[in-house]
Order: C-alpha cells, then sequence, then structure tokens
C-alpha cells in the first residue's frame, strides 16, 4: 500500500466511532423530545344501531338507589318474550324521574303508570350495540344472548331462545333484533356450553 491510499484509511475508524456516538445521542434526543399531534389516535369502536318492537310482560322491577354517587340501578325482569331481562343505570336517585327517563328510553307513552309490574308493554327501543354474546346451552336446549349497550342509559339486555342449533341461533338474532346477517357476524360472539 502506499501512503496516499493509507492518508485515506486512517480517519476511517474516527468517522465510524463518532458516527456511532453522535448519532445514538441525536436519535435519543429526537426520541424523547415531545410530539403534539392535531389528531389523536382513536381505537375502532364500530357501533350498530338497532330498533325493534316486542310486547313483554314486565313482572318485576328492581331498583337500587346508590346515594353516595347518585344513580339507580334498574332491572326489569320480563316474561311471555323473549326479551327476560333490561338493565338500566340512571344519573337520578328520584324514582319517579327514573321512570319517566326508562319510560322513555323503551318508547313508552309519557303516562309513568304504563311502567308497572304485571303490565303488558309494547317496547320499542334504540339500542346502540357494542357487542352481543350468545350463550348456547344444550343440555337446558336454551340459547341466551346478551346484548351490551352503549346507551346513556340501557346497558344491558338478556334474551332467551329455545333453540341451540347455531344457524337457527343467528337467523333468531338477526330476526329478532332486526340486523342484517353481515352485521350478526361482526358483533355476536358464541360460547358453547358443555
Amino acid at each position: 500500500m502506499n501512503f496516499i491510499e493509507l492518508r485515506y484509511l486512517l480517519p476511517l475508524p474516527l468517522i465510524v466511532i463518532v458516527f456511532g456516538f453522535g448519532g445514538e445521542s441525536l436519535t435519543n434526543s429526537l426520541l424523547s423530545c415531545p410530539y403534539h399531534t392535531k389528531y389523536k389516535l382513536q381505537a375502532d369502536t364500530y357501533t350498530l344501531k338497532i330498533q325493534f318492537i316486542l310486547n313483554v310482560f314486565i313482572s318485576e322491577i328492581k331498583t337500587e338507589v346508590i346515594n353516595d354517587k347518585e344513580y339507580t340501578n334498574v332491572r326489569i325482569i320480563t316474561t311471555d318474550s323473549p326479551l327476560k331481562r333490561l338493565e338500566f343505570e340512571v344519573s337520578s336517585t328520584d324514582l319517579d324521574s327514573v321512570k319517566r327517563e326508562i319510560t322513555q328510553e323503551l318508547g313508552l307513552s309519557p303516562v309513568v303508570e304504563s311502567l308497572q309490574p304485571n303490565v303488558i308493554n309494547q317496547i320499542k327501543p334504540e339500542v346502540k350495540v357494542l357487542g352481543i354474546l350468545a350463550e348456547i346451552d344444550k343440555d337446558k336446549g336454551i340459547t341466551t344472548v346478551t346484548v351490551k349497550s352503549g346507551n346513556y342509559m340501557l346497558k344491558r339486555l338478556e334474551f332467551e331462545f329455545p333453540v341451540t342449533e347455531l344457524n337457527q341461533v343467528k337467523t333468531l338474532i338477526s330476526k329478532q333484533l332486526g340486523m342484517s346477517r353481515e352485521d350478526a357476524r361482526m358483533f355476536v360472539s358464541y360460547r358453547i356450553k358443555q
């Protein structure tokens, strides 16, 4: 090797060392700086709005007033209908106000007396569906379908269907809740109890 080639090769290790240490500190300082964006990352919370009409016989209304948090939990139990239970969380502790708000949420007449036990009511709730779980119990011969709601007050609905075959369950869910098979495929999870 002659002297001219060696002159160009000697600074090469020094350049590599400077680039290694300088590049690392530059990268660390850039990554530790706060970075503000106009748009924040949003999770995909796809919901579906459904509305259905059902005649239900309200057999029991259970209320639990939570005074320290100023809300009321209400559970409505029904019979003679596929819809077996409705659960509400109302931001009020006044029971007359709670009844009025639930009556409105269910699409009943504004008369407060319509939300009474042992009365048949035609309900027309509009539900913002977050997810649906269908639990198939082959021993009992029923499928319990739980609808998780994103509504302000209505939090959960529970249906019972007297079928356990998956295709029949899918058809009943679509028909009863007024949703397409494509929406049912996206929102319904199935669990088979053994």
